[in-house]
């Protein structure tokens, strides 16, 4: 059966950081070179280094495993061989995932995170945070929220931490426990539409349409041309009956982006309602 709630979180997410697996940001980047040990595995403890010719490679490595990953792969096995230690390792695993071997990075970036030390914090969460992308990547939704869980016992004040689990719980439809970290992520960020939509799509799933419309409500007073949040109008006013507030709402999907995801989604619901008369 055609799940538009599904699509629509689906295809907002798809213009978040989540669950597409990026590379890590500069600041979790120098964590890890500063964990870069100076031999191979089997050499001596990691030392700190800030050698700036182990920065050039690494962001080159993590580069060419986004747009040549197989060479980015082979190249980080070298680097590694060399004493690339950490580095040389997560990039690897980014090379695995854009391979589309979404289980074996996964499996990797989480085995780093832990042997990461426990002073190293910020690192441990940002390598959590990638496993747990790439296992959604991978279609393993539950061992992503388990991690997502370890990272929000970590930041439990992280409204965008909140988002990620919430989203993957919907996935999983644990409605009232994505509605909790939405709830979260209102108390602790600053509102948001995309926050909203998605605890409408929650509620409609639990049949509160009255508080999944009020929430609609909210996501427009904030941006009125959001066309994921008209979509899912559309979808809440035919399930609640409206067979006119759900045209009117699909059609102005269109008028917003004729193109794209949202419209294809928009002109199919279109259709069907049009067979069911």
């Amino acid at each position: 059966m055609f799940d538009a709630g599904a699509v629509i979180i689906q295809s907002v997410s798809h213009t978040r950081d989540y669950p597409k697996v990026n590379l890590l940001g500069p600041a979790i980047a120098g964590f890890l070179l500063l964990s870069a040990p100076v031999a191979a595995q089997s050499g001596p403890p990691p030392q700190a280094t800030s050698d700036p010719a182990q920065a050039a490679i690494y962001g080159r490595c993590l580069v060419e495993a986004r747009n040549q990953p197989q060479a980015a792969y082979d190249e980080a096995l070298r680097w590694f061989e060399a004493g690339g230690g950490l580095p040389a390792r997560h990039c690897a695993a980014v090379a695995l995932i854009s391979l589309k071997a979404f289980a074996e990075g996964a499996s990797r970036l989480e085995r780093l995170a832990t042997e990461v030390e426990d002073s190293r914090q910020d690192l441990r969460i940002g390598l959590l945070t990638q496993a747990a992308q790439a296992w959604l990547l991978a279609g393993r939704a539950e061992r992503a929220e388990r991690l997502q869980s370890l990272v929000v016992t970590a930041l439990p004040e992280d409204p965008e931490i909140r988002i990620d689990r919430a989203i993957t719980r919907l996935g999983l439809k644990q409605y009232w426990e994505a509605i909790e970290d939405l709830d979260a992520a209102l108390d602790f960020g600053v509102p948001d539409p995309e926050i909203y939509l998605y605890r409408a799509v929650a509620y409609r799933s639990l049949d509160v349409l009255d508080l999944a419309s009020d929430d609609l409500d909210r996501a427009l007073a904030l941006d009125g041309d959001h066309p994921e949040v008209w979509l899912e109008r559309g979808v809440l006013a035919r399930k609640a009956g409206d067979r006119e507030g759900a045209r009117t709402a699909w059609l102005t999907v269109l008028r917003l982006v004729p193109n794209g995801r949202a419209a294809d989604v928009a002109r199919a619901q279109l259709e069907a309602l049009d067979v069911a008369q």
